[in-house]
């Protein structure tokens, strides 16, 4: 008996460590960072984005790293996709107001946070334009 409930343990421990899709933002925040413009039309790299209660803007995304290799921009929407709206934006109000208050198709943002991807929560830690030029540099 406890042989099995050993191995049951195993069975699950490895299954959350290499198990599909976003096990590994499961648990705890997944460091990010995506890239984007806030945007008027539709189209297949914009989600919409919840930014307070009944308030939703959408983002064109562009890019998103992190320190996992296979998370991808096309990874990411794919898990978001699903149900509208498709990302909850939390974290200081100053942040967030910043995102509201972005003229539409201005400039490229890099909204530096945590997602949670069992409950489409991204909680940012920062929110800053861009510069012309400039390289992203991976800080993963």
């Amino acid at each position: 008996m406890r042989f099995s409930l050993r191995l049951l343990l195993l069975l699950v421990g490895f299954l959350l460590v290499h198990g599909g899709g976003s096990v590994y933002a499961q648990h705890g925040g997944l460091p990010i960072e995506l890239y984007g413009t806030v945007s008027l039309a539709p189209g297949s790299q914009v989600v919409t984005l919840a930014v307070g209660k009944g308030e939703t803007l959408r983002f064109r995304v562009q890019d998103v790293e992190s320190r996992y290799p296979d998370f991808s921009v096309i990874n990411f929407l794919s898990e978001i996709r699903h149900r509208e709206p498709n990302l909850y934006i939390k974290g200081p109000a100053h942040y967030v107001d910043l995102l509201r208050k972005e003229e539409p198709e201005k400039r490229l943002l890099r909204l530096t946070g945590l997602y949670y991807a069992s409950a489409r929560n991204f909680v940012l830690s920062r929110v800053r334009p861009v510069r012309p030029g400039e390289q992203s540099e991976r800080r993963f």
